[in-house]
């Protein structure tokens, strides 16, 4: 008598099914990595946020910890510097640590600002561990109003 050998196969994938994981993998690295404007770069010390008015630029910049003296602004040309040191609070001697997250250390980021601005002018002040900014825009690049005269 003839022997029959059933050979099992595994069925393939449905292409649906492939789609799939691959969209749930992208979501997976979009939301552990950021997406969009709002998400900030892991790693990046102080956080910062920058925006413009009609006649200033506005930076604020997460700084807790960190002394008002230790923080130093400037700016070369249209650009505007910020660094300083955020000192660690240090542990005990005789202690081991389980977990360290708060990064210490010096500090720099640079941002290239459109316009130029009025330095004599600049403000900046601390409250809460956060520093805000205020650097008006030079006179030349500030909106002007132009009125409109009628012939009669």
């Amino acid at each position: 008598m003839a022997t029959t050998h059933l050979l099992r196969t595994r069925p393939t994938r449905a292409w649906p099914d492939v789609f799939d994981e691959l969209r749930r993998d992208m979501d997976t690295l979009f939301h552990r990595y950021g997406e969009g404007p709002s998400a900030r770069p892991r790693g990046v010390f102080p956080p910062v946020n920058l925006y413009e008015t009609a006649e200033a630029y506005v930076l604020t910049a997460e700084l807790p910890g960190v002394e008002a003296g230790d923080v130093h602004v400037s700016l070369q040309g249209s650009t505007l510097v910020l660094e300083g040191e955020r000192k660690g609070a240090g542990s005990p001697t005789d202690a081991s640590a389980h977990r360290i997250e708060r990064p210490t250390g010096s500090f720099r980021r640079a941002f290239d600002l459109p316009a130029a601005v009025d330095g004599d002018q600049a403000e900046a002040s601390t409250r809460n561990g956060v520093l805000m900014l205020r650097l008006p825009k030079a006179p030349e690049h500030q909106p002007r109003r132009i009125d409109v005269r009628g012939q009669e």
